[in-house]
């Protein structure tokens, strides 16, 4: 039923609850999983802060490169026998994840919610809804 999975990961602890829920899905059906990781782009106010912004975006990718190498590393040390591939991707959040699962040609989308409600999540608006909103394809998300 569900032959490739894609997963999105972020910095957030609630993107290894996520994890522990895709790869459950993953042995129960045999699917192969895609890791995802969307570096947020970034607005710079100042073109005279251009070598600070790049250096800022340098280690922005740094660390998403390095919570994607570890939730890959943790699927793997648990699960030798799952089909596991990652993919870094920079952009909105919820347009990536959903251009991606297209491209890929993923069966569902499995990512968290990280539950900000009240103005914050009004404000800030809520990646998880926008995909879910946007996706024609099965969306779960976790709490």
């Amino acid at each position: 039923m569900y032959k490739r999975l894609l997963v999105a990961v972020d910095v957030s602890e609630q993107s290894y609850k996520t994890l522990d829920h895709a790869v459950a899905i993953a042995e129960k059906f045999d699917s192969e999983l895609t890791l995802l990781a969307v570096v947020p782009k970034m607005i710079t106010f100042s073109p005279y802060d251009y070598h600070a912004f790049a250096r800022v975006r340098t280690e922005q990718k740094a660390f998403y490169q390095e919570a994607l190498t570890d939730a890959e590393a943790n699927v793997r040390s648990k699960h030798a026998d799952l089909n596991v591939s990652t993919i870094l991707m920079e952009g909105r959040p919820s347009a990536t994840i959903v251009n991606v699962s297209e491209k890929e040609g993923c069966d569902m989308i499995i990512m968290g919610s990280r539950g900000m409600g009240g103005i914050t999540g009004w404000v800030l608006g809520s990646t998880s809804h926008r995909v879910a909103a946007s996706c024609k394809k099965p969306v779960m998300i976790i709490k």
